[in-house]
């Protein structure tokens, strides 16, 4: 657990938390080791967890209604996290999260980060400003693939318009 405390303190979203506010996180996180090609969170639905990934890489893809790719998918590495969104209820996740090869990530589950609020609420806090960050992110990524869309139409005539053709 040292390591992961000392791994963790050098994040950037956790590196001014003191060592015991760090401990209560430490001891609501869950250490788990994955094989590659597992599906940490699936698109469209409540994730499991958020994922701190501390060895491996995770693909995030992200596909449209039909089934396309939206975008080339990202690679997460160490230090990143991926799930934030599994921690809002009834959250559907916005993009599919796989393991590329071996991943160990440390997980928060929803009711081990309600428990954070009790015991480490500027740590709760963090990870509420980060939901809130990454919600802003994917408003902003709809709102532009929406523009597009739109753009593409093309608009019908007068007639069109006015007789409904």
């Amino acid at each position: 657990m040292n390591d992961l405390r000392t791994f963790l303190h050098g994040l950037p979203a956790f590196e001014r938390f003191p060592e015991k506010q760090l401990d209560m996180l430490l001891n609501n996180l869950r250490l788990e080791d994955y094989d590659a090609n597992q599906a940490l969170v699936t698109q469209d639905y409540q994730g499991p967890g958020l994922y701190v990934i501390v060895a491996g890489t995770v693909e995030v893809s992200r596909r449209n209604a039909s089934g396309e790719l939206e975008q080339e998918p990202r690679e997460a590495r160490d230090g990143e996290v991926v799930g934030l969104l599994s921690l809002v209820d009834n959250m559907p996740s916005p993009e599919t999260c796989t393991t590329k090869g071996r991943v160990t990530a440390a997980v928060l589950t929803p009711e081990r980060f309600n428990t954070l609020f009790l015991v480490a609420p500027t740590i709760a806090h963090q990870l509420q400003y980060m939901v809130a960050v990454q919600l802003a992110r994917d408003l902003q990524e709809k709102n532009k693939s929406l523009r597009k869309g739109l753009a593409r139409q093309k608009p019908g005539s007068l007639l069109e318009r006015l007789f409904g053709k």
